[in-house]
């Protein structure tokens, strides 16, 4: 016969030093309440887990609904209130393609360690440590030397401390954050993106392109070697780039520049335009570029987002008969951005576009050239991101010259050493990576 006994600690024996337990026997009533207890303690603990995961879904569920809502209603206010892309008028200026971020670095820093009057800095990542605390060290000093220093980082992209940004103050550095969340659309207002990167010196030098500042735009990061586009420019555009750090500046709540050395009008040997945009206008003339293409584009580009007005736009070309060559990276620095890509690749292969993927490296470069004629590079990129939320900055070539040809030439080698993605490839992804694919395509408005 089975009998359930219950344990007593009674004490530790004096003489023996051994632990005394007894073991009385339970009576049937007190087996049946403590097997009722067991199962009202095991029904209770159920049903809390339950309200509690019925809980966290339901504010998962108000946290995505709020999340859509504010998305829509802040893309609506943004689109009622932001200004067209702006074309500035024609300049001829001179002008000096970067590809690589050794020497992007060492000719910014020479340039401001020139500086006289003023260094005017807009980015969109600035990390610590390594470059961008030499780029920081540089500005304070000279600051600390008299020369007005303007720093404007994106709220987001940048790695900035607290102590570091007091710093700059203290040295003389007047600095700002652009696009800061703001009610009532905080989703949607953190979302965008200040992508421009400005450098105007002394109102006779300036930058402008796709480099960041950090070690891994000169190569130490784990996707190696560094490659992007980025102009240095002299003489008239310096006016027109001028114009867009003041108003990015004075947009961020910066204090009016005064006694500001003016800005150099003297021309240059190459014609070019600048073109400014803040979420609405690029795409549409992106389009039209697209449409005066005759027989070859070339489209460079660190994502491939475009949505279905563009891509309509690149099959409508190739349809048509112009070449497409489109260049891409194969490594990834942001997750899920490659797999949306994906979701327009069969498309673009059906429609005889080539595309190429970048493998000496990470590829961040961002440019267009149509029949040799035409040229755009800047910090624009081949996505929704760039077209319909961030505020980017490209340079545009018009007339067949220099800057054109050796744009052509740069994105040609580039996509010579790289690996043509094939039908095949598309057919050897595995399952989890095309569930990637429609999950990013998903949520692609935000990548």
């Amino acid at each position: 016969m089975h009998v359930s006994y219950i344990v007593h600690w009674t004490g530790v024996n004096i003489d023996t030093g051994r632990f005394q337990l007894k073991f009385d026997p339970l009576k049937t009533h007190e087996i049946e309440n403590y097997g009722h207890s067991k199962k009202r303690l095991k029904s209770e603990g159920l049903a809390m887990f339950t309200t509690i995961v019925i809980t966290i879904i339901a504010l998962l569920l108000l946290l995505a609904i709020w999340f859509i809502i504010d998305f829509r209603l802040g893309r609506k206010r943004h689109q009622q209130q932001a200004s067209t892309a702006k074309m500035f008028p024609m300049r001829h200026s001179e002008t000096e393609l970067i590809k690589d971020g050794r020497r992007f670095f060492q000719r910014l820093f020479t340039d401001i360690e020139q500086a006289q009057d003023h260094v005017h800095t807009s980015v969109f990542i600035i990390k610590e440590p390594g470059i961008g605390a030499q780029l920081l060290a540089l500005l304070e000093r000279k600051a600390r030397d008299g020369v007005k220093v303007r720093l404007l980082v994106d709220r987001f992209g940048s790695r900035l401390a607290t102590a570091t940004i007091h710093r700059l103050k203290r040295s003389g550095i007047s600095f700002a954050y652009a696009h800061k969340p703001k009610f009532p659309f905080i989703f949607y207002s953190a979302n965008r993106r200040y992508h421009r990167k400005i450098t105007v010196v002394d109102g006779k030098i300036a930058y402008l392109g796709g480099f960041n500042v950090g070690d891994e735009y000169v190569g130490k990061d784990k996707l190696g070697y560094w490659r992007d586009y980025h102009v240095r420019m002299e003489k008239e555009i310096i006016t027109d780039l001028q114009e867009t750090f003041l108003d990015d500046w004075a947009e961020a709540g910066g204090a009016p520049p005064a006694n500001l050395m003016p800005a150099s009008t003297e021309q240059g040997p190459e014609p070019m335009q600048l073109l400014a945009s803040e979420g609405l206008g690029y795409a549409d003339e992106l389009i039209k570029w697209f449409d005066s293409a005759e027989n070859y584009v070339l489209i460079a580009s660190p994502y491939y987002v475009p949505g279905r007005q563009i891509q309509d736009a690149i099959i409508n070309m190739a349809k048509r008969g112009v070449k497409v060559d489109i260049l891409l990276p194969q490594k990834k620095d942001h997750p899920l951005v490659k797999d949306a890509a994906f979701a327009y690749f069969e498309e673009l292969l059906q429609a005889k576009c080539n595309i190429h993927e970048y493998i000496t490296g990470f590829f961040h470069g961002k440019a267009i050239v149509i029949d040799g004629h035409f040229a755009n590079i800047g910090s624009a990129k081949v996505d929704k991101r760039s077209f319909f939320l961030n505020d980017e900055l490209d340079l545009f070539f018009h007339q067949q010259g220099e800057m054109v040809t050796t744009a052509e030439a740069i994105v040609r080698n580039d996509m010579q050493a790289a690996k043509q993605i094939t039908m095949q490839d598309l057919e050897n992804r595995t399952w989890f990576e095309k569930a990637k694919t429609k999950f990013a395509t998903w949520i692609s408005d935000l990548l």
